[in-house]
């Protein structure tokens, strides 16, 4: 009895362990992101190059590919896949595929700071229907392969992304893939050659069916491609409308002294910065009447600061200085695209879009200063909406005034968006310009 009661645990440990080894072994053999195929490492090579497993696509839906996240599935859209091959030869005629998938999706949160593209858990689905794919590449001609037994067979829903009516990349077919080691496909959410949200790539329609499909998914890109202009233009509207204030001076260099009269003689106040900005109350020969904060009012040399536009150096030039724009003193010779040959650090080097003005046949006097910063201003507005949608890889303007009293004017394309916007004034805009030469627009 004593012999019995001893064996009896021994006998039952062992049998624990045979079946937790065997449902181990189960696990193993069932895993869907790996399989052996009875082929030569050279024919599995050839197949996969034929079904071009390395690129990335687009999923029909989440909700069946990727596990169980917290959040509601609508919250998620435009996913996409991508699936790293990794192959080892066990034998002659015994190979070994292991595929893993990455699944990324826009998410959108009540907190648009919270929304962006996120990585989620593939379920096995896209690794099994590849894996399926391979399977049916392999199978002679005519005959259609069955599912593994080691993986399990596919569901009738959701819809496979590797199927012919699924929206997928197309593959790169000069594009040799990479199966020696398990590195994902270019391409990927950040690449150029995925197009805009909601615009799928659609494989080669084999059917009437998927004519039908490419059709509506045609009229479906068409449709918001249009929402997408009406957004432009309406933007563009918005930077037309932009008002900036017209009433600021801008001091030219630090120290300048604010007095609290009209006068070198007078008391100083303090000493103003650089490019620190005052609202003009009134304009004088020499003295420039300026709010400084509430009821506090000072006076600065007129020689010390960049006044705003319309606000000439004395009272009597006033009204000259506020009609340049019926003038026609100048006009676009020629336009082009290149590198910054100037010394102006900010754009040296750079991609430009350099604009050369000519004077115009209708002008009868030499152009004032006024004159020319008005020309250099609605060239400035204009060249900045067309590389904001256009040629987004200038770094920058360059105008050349070819005359005889001629001169350059530089802006860097941030300084022109903050001046369209409305962050800058025009008087903070021109000091962050290069002109040359300095005085190109004194009076």
């Amino acid at each position: 009895m004593i012999s019995v009661q001893n064996s009896c645990p021994n006998r039952l440990w062992r049998v624990s362990i045979f079946v937790l080894l065997a449902g181990a072994l189960a696990v193993c053999q069932s895993n869907p992101s790996e399989h052996v195929f009875q082929v030569s490492r050279a024919e599995l090579d050839k197949a996969l190059a034929g079904l071009h497993v390395n690129s990335p696509g687009r999923l029909p839906i989440l909700d069946g590919f990727a596990n169980d996240v917290d959040e509601p599935w609508d919250r998620f859209a435009r996913g996409y896949y991508e699936c790293a091959v990794r192959v080892v030869a066990q034998g002659q005629n015994e190979t070994l595929v292991h595929i893993t998938a990455k699944i990324s999706a826009w998410y959108t949160d009540a907190n648009p700071a919270k929304s962006g593209y996120r990585e989620l858990v593939s379920n096995g689905r896209v690794e099994a229907d590849l894996l399926d794919r391979i399977e049916e590449s392999l199978a002679p001609p005519g005959q259609t392969s069955a599912p593994s037994q080691t993986r399990p067979a596919r569901e009738s829903k959701p819809e496979s992304p590797f199927s012919p009516n699924s929206a997928s990349l197309p593959p790169n077919a000069n594009a040799t893939p990479n199966i020696d080691t398990p590195t994902f496909a270019r391409g990927g959410l950040n690449s150029s050659s995925r197009s805009s949200p909601g615009v799928s790539h659609i494989a080669p329609p084999g059917s009437l069916e998927d004519m039908e499909s490419l059709k509506r998914r045609r009229e479906e890109a068409d449709r918001q491609l249009g929402e997408l202009n009406s957004d432009v233009q309406n933007l563009e509207e918005i930077l037309r409308n932009q008002t900036h204030p017209t009433d600021i001076a801008v001091v030219r260099k630090s120290g300048t002294r604010v007095m609290a009269k009209p006068g070198a003689s007078g008391p100083s106040l303090f000493s103003a910065e650089s490019e620190d900005e005052f609202q003009v109350l009134d304009t004088g020969p020499d003295w420039v009447h300026v709010q400084i904060s509430g009821a506090s009012r000072g006076w600065i040399r007129q020689s010390d600061l960049i006044m705003p536009e319309g606000r000439s150096e004395n009272s009597s030039n006033a009204g000259a200085a506020a009609a340049p724009a019926a003038e026609t003193s100048f006009r676009v010779v020629r336009e082009e695209t290149n590198e910054f040959k100037g010394k102006w650090e900010p754009l040296s080097g750079k991609r430009v879009k350099i604009i050369w003005a000519g004077a115009a046949s209708t002008a009868t006097k030499p152009a004032t200063g006024a004159v020319k910063r008005h020309f250099a201003k609605s060239i400035f507005i204009t060249a900045y909406r067309e590389i904001s949608t256009r040629d987004p890889a200038s770094a920058g303007v360059v105008i050349v005034f070819d005359s005889a009293d001629g001169g350059q004017v530089a802006a860097t394309v941030e300084s022109l968006k903050q001046w369209q916007m409305g962050n800058l004034s025009d008087a903070s805009f021109w000091l962050q310009c290069s002109v040359d030469p300095p005085d190109f627009f004194d009076p």
